[in-house]
């Protein structure tokens, strides 16, 4: 198989599907890397950490724009099919890797296995909807991790043809209900941290979004209705700022990072997954726009306020540990509210952290059924 990596979330994933192959073994693996997360804080320092292998491919798409980048990975990916001749396309997610690793499969009529399928936020302003969405249409095996994404799937004419006797593909796939592989990964390291330091740092918060903060204004408008709660609870914030977000905060006509330390903000780079999951632990709760975080808030049974008017994770909103922001005049209040809630213990939404092994456990059942 081809496994298609670009971004944080998918490096994350990854693991989880690695350390599944190398349990079950008998799986011949190539990795490529898009290069969509070129930056060494974001790329190289995950791969080292969560002990994935060497890319057997590496690609360095045109950063100019979305559209290049695009192209350029899907022409990649293309030639590495066509190099390495793998029988199936594994993709995570819901990033522009993911959409050009589907495309690059369906041009060579190579079957498509997305894990993450059937998310749904049902807002096409966001380039991830639209990722995910075709990805879907594309896919012969889609690994679902919770029965709503299933749903979502259900609703879409998108249905489970596994009992069928016969190889999936786009016509026919398997839909398969296994649970989360981010849960499974933040499970394993959630074992490390002390237990005793739980809820009691800082305040974790990240931004990433383009439509949080590609425009200044926006960008602080978030950062002084925080700054002000922050003061207002007399708690401080640690804030893992990304590349893109420190174009936002640079573009000001003031020192940014003097103005974060006085709302008590502390700016710090870009944090390593297995670090990223101790700040979250030691949190009393977590402010982000990325869903991935939202989601490992929800493993380490923190509370999250979702900077967004909308999520893929809509049940995390129905259980109540999360709550969607979409402007920052709500953030006082429904910060203050979830704050008042204290910890939450986790579900089995996401499963019992071992949703890689039972991907991998169904796929050999059903190839050895078709083989038989």
């Amino acid at each position: 198989m081809l496994i298609v990596v670009g971004a944080r979330p998918q490096f994350i994933k990854a693991a989880a599907l690695h350390r599944a192959l190398v349990d079950v073994g008998g799986w011949r693996s190539t990795w490529l890397h898009t290069g969509q997360h070129h930056d060494e804080a974001l790329s190289g320092q995950f791969f080292q950490e969560l002990g994935l292998p060497d890319p057997d491919v590496r690609l360095t798409p045109n950063p100019a724009s979305r559209e290049l980048r695009l192209g350029d990975m899907m022409e990649g990916i293309r030639l590495a099919i066509d190099v390495h001749s793998p029988f199936w396309v594994v993709v995570f997610g819901d990033t522009d890797s993911t959409l050009a690793g589907a495309w690059a499969a369906t041009a060579r009529q190579i079957p498509l296995i997305h894990i993450e399928a059937g998310l749904r936020s049902h807002d096409w302003g966001m380039p991830e909807e639209v990722n995910r969405v075709l990805t879907d249409r594309m896919s012969s095996i889609l690994v679902c991790p919770t029965h709503a994404a299933v749903d979502h799937l259900t609703r879409e004419a998108i249905l489970d043809h596994s009992t069928d006797k016969a190889m999936p593909s786009v016509r026919k796939p398997w839909v398969l209900k296994t649970g989360d592989i981010m849960h499974d990964n933040a499970i394993h390291f959630n074992a490390q941290f002390e237990a005793d330091k739980a809820r009691s740092g800082r305040v974790l918060m990240t931004m990433h979004r383009p439509s949080n903060v590609d425009d200044p204004t926006t960008l602080w408008s978030w950062v002084e209705a925080i700054g002000a709660w922050l003061k207002k609870c007399g708690l401080r914030a640690v804030w893992p700022i990304h590349p893109r977000t420190l174009k936002g905060l640079e573009a000001s006509s003031r020192p940014w990072q003097e103005r974060l330390e006085s709302w008590g903000v502390d700016a710090v780079d870009p944090l390593g997954y297995v670090e990223l999951l101790k700040a979250a632990h030691e949190a009393p709760l977590v402010l982000t726009d990325s869903g991935g975080v939202q989601k490992e808030a929800y493993s380490l049974g923190r509370r999250c306020v979702v900077l967004r008017d909308s999520t893929e994770w809509t049940e995390q909103v129905a259980e109540g540990q999360s709550v969607l922001c979409p402007a920052p005049a709500a953030l006082e209040r429904l910060a203050d509210g979830l704050l008042e809630e204290g910890a939450f213990t986790p579900g089995a939404l996401y499963g019992d952290g071992q949703a890689a092994q039972e991907l991998m456990g169904k796929l050999n059942l059903m190839l050895e059924g078709l083989d038989g």
